[in-house]
């Protein structure tokens, strides 16, 4: 961008070349005239380059962030913990608290026999081990307390099966009903003016104390907590807002009502001076200090048959029902970072060095009059042949930065270099040159060819370039020697581009159960490895998780071969041949069709096993089995019928209705 230092080097390179034989390089030259306006040209170009980014990549009007993933859909995952899970479920319409915890014991008794190598429903014997399953939570829910809606159940678990974690299941989706806690309190209160209006905040007070609400916070109100952006968006994505670890370890689930707690919240109020008495029951005996909670029920206040007396001075100013306040409305609020607005600066368009050029000499759009003579206005078509090709480079060299948006894309073009012809109106360029569309073809394969193995080369490199941004590895699994090749390794790259958000946080996430099967519903390790491997075609794979092949309710009445020996009283085993206590938790089974297409390459089978191993979360185990052709054709079926079986049976049992959705 330094004119000055372009002319003097420009200058130098002269006099270095040409020596003696040109002149003493003054202002009033014409070769000095014409390299300082080739200077200027380039110090524009670098002035250009120097624009804002998002001006850059919104060129020609077109979304600056077209290949760039915004931070709600890049930063955030799928659920990985509990307290993601407890996020997620929070974040369902009429939810007001929810509980997520590992599946106990009784959710699924099973007995492992060492002995027959079997799995029971029952313990047949001392020798029976019970099994404890890995990866089964149960999913605790308290309704919105002005909530009538029936269908909150299922709402959560759709939410929750359309996240659920690989490997891991929901043994329990359950509303809990409430406790209804009656609380007579006499307040001691300095005088106000609103009465009416204390004694509700103050049952609004203990009514969040028996049961607490969980606060959703705006960005704004995060990132000024002082919350780092990456950590703000750690977790699943939500749309009422973002949920802190202190709301979520605050909110517990109540099993036991202190009163001394009670008096706290009450005390918090502005105004309020002290409680002379408080008294809690559930419709019967009224405690002074303490009173237990249903283990399976939820506390919530009762309004209607509380009592709250106000007192001040030795008066009372006020006794009645609190009012319960209505539930907070559902909003996102300001969930998504602002991001610069790109300005369209149109940095391709270039104008030639020859209309900057003094008039005289007989380029420029005013050209020469008509009485020069043939000789003058040939030397003039002659200079303006010459400035051409110092015209084109620097033409092309303003296309390319106008193309940077297409470099850095993961759009479905694989050029990496651009050009544009001299279109400049009134030069009068088409005379020396047809600029037509066949002049504009030649220019394209002058600076590339699309069907060169160098051009897809240089392509795949800036893929590489943006991958390395996410810390992905390349994933260049063979030779790419010819150009189908080199394209191929393009598209699955660019796939990879286009899907990271969810092949990246979806990496550890199951099909969603309650879904119909197919292309559109897998999980997102199976994506992740259809594309990272670039299958195509019959090359399937199947991803079968353990944890859902476990005995459901009703397995331990199915008919099934028998021991003619065994007692009566004894269910059958449920799973024989058994190679290990415990074949469910936390365990996976890639199925693969032997010989079919890449398949049928030993080396390619390999390499495939490999992805495989490396892909799968490290918490799971994971298994290759290869099936011929017939074998895996009735598997295909059969794994099909399955999962239609388990998904009616599965909404049926959480009265989800899944009326609408083709199998």
């Amino acid at each position: 961008m330094d004119y000055e230092f372009l002319r003097q080097e420009g200058i130098r390179q002269l006099e270095r070349m040409t020596g003696g034989q040109w002149t003493d390089y003054n202002a009033h030259d014409p070769g000095i005239t014409i390299l300082e306006q080739l200077c200027y040209a380039l110090s524009d170009l670098g002035y250009r380059t120097g624009y804002e980014i998002p001006d850059l990549l919104a060129d020609g009007g077109g979304d600056p962030y077209r290949s760039l993933h915004l931070p709600a859909e890049i930063l955030t995952s799928h659920p990985v913990t509990l307290a993601d899970l407890r996020r997620l479920v929070l974040d369902v319409e009429g939810v007001k608290n929810a509980w997520v915890e590992p599946a106990t014991a009784e959710a699924l008794k099973l007995y492992y026999l060492p002995v027959e190598q079997e799995l029971r429903l029952a313990p047949k014997d001392g020798a029976s081990e019970p099994v404890r399953l890995r990866g089964l939570y149960r999913v605790l829910i308290e309704a919105s307390e002005r909530s009538q809606d029936t269908q909150v159940r299922a709402r959560v678990a759709r939410r929750l099966y359309q996240s659920r974690p690989l490997c891991e299941d929901f043994a329990e989706i359950s509303v809990l009903e409430p406790q209804l806690i009656q609380v007579e309190a006499i307040v001691e209160i300095a005088p106000v003016d609103d009465p009416a209006a204390l004694l509700n905040e103050i049952g609004r007070a203990i009514a969040d104390e028996i049961s607490p609400p969980v606060r959703f916070a705006t960005l704004s109100q995060t990132l000024d907590a002082g919350v780092s952006v990456d950590a703000t968006f750690e977790g699943p994505r939500l749309e009422r807002g973002f949920i802190s670890d202190e709301a979520l370890a605050s909110a517990t689930l109540r099993t036991v009502i202190h009163t001394s707690d009670l008096m706290r919240a009450i005390t918090s109020v502005v105004a309020v001076r002290a409680v002379s008495r408080i008294r809690v029951s559930t419709g019967g005996a009224k405690e002074d200090w303490s009173l237990p909670v249903d283990p399976a029920r939820v506390p919530r206040m009762n309004f209607d048959a509380s009592m709250i007396t106000l007192m001040s001075a030795g008066r009372v100013i006020a006794r009645s029902k609190p009012e319960g306040a209505p539930d907070a409305p559902r909003g996102a609020g300001d969930s998504a970072l602002a991001v610069p607005a790109g300005r369209d600066r149109n940095a391709g368009a270039y104008t030639s060095v020859q209309q900057h050029l003094p008039m005289l000499y007989g380029i420029g759009e005013m050209g020469l009059p008509d009485s020069a003579p043939p000789a003058r206005k040939a030397q003039a078509r002659q200079l303006a042949a010459y400035l051409m090709f110092f015209d084109q480079l620097l033409a092309s060299s303003f296309a390319q930065l106008a193309h940077v948006k297409d470099l850095f894309s993961h759009g479905g073009d694989t050029r990496t270099y651009f050009t544009q012809a001299l279109d400049q109106p009134g030069l009068r360029l088409e005379e020396i040159c047809a600029l037509d569309d066949g002049h504009r073809a030649r220019l394209i394969d002058l600076v590339e060819s699309p069907a060169e193995v160098a051009s897809l080369e240089r392509k795949n490199r800036f893929l590489n370039h943006l991958l390395a941004r996410f810390a992905e590895p390349i994933g260049d699994h063979e030779a790419a020697s010819t150009p189908s090749s080199q394209a191929e390794r393009a598209r699955r790259k660019q796939s990879l581009l286009q899907r990271y958000p969810r092949i990246s946080s979806a990496r550890g996430t199951g099909f969603d159960c309650l879904a119909p099967g197919g292309l559109a519903n897998m999980s997102g390790l199976e994506e992740r490895l259809r594309i990272s491997l670039g299958l195509a075609g019959d090359e399937e794979i199947t991803v079968v998780e353990h944890i859902l092949l476990r005995p459901m309710s009703g397995d331990e009445t199915q008919e099934r071969p028998a021991p003619t020996d065994a007692p009566t009283e004894v269910p059958p085993a449920v799973l024989s041949a058994a190679r290990e206590k415990d074949p469910y938790s936390l365990r996976l089974t890639f199925v693969l069709p032997e010989g079919v297409g890449r398949f049928s390459d030993p080396a390619f089978k390999q390499l495939v096993e490999q992805a495989l191993r490396a892909e799968t979360p490290a918490h799971l185990t994971p298994y290759v089995l290869w099936m011929a052709a017939d074998a895996w054709a009735a598997f295909r079926t059969a794994h099909g019928q399955w999962l239609q079986k388990r998904r009616e049976v599965l909404a049926a049992t959480l009265g989800v209705n899944l009326e609408g959705q083709s199998s």
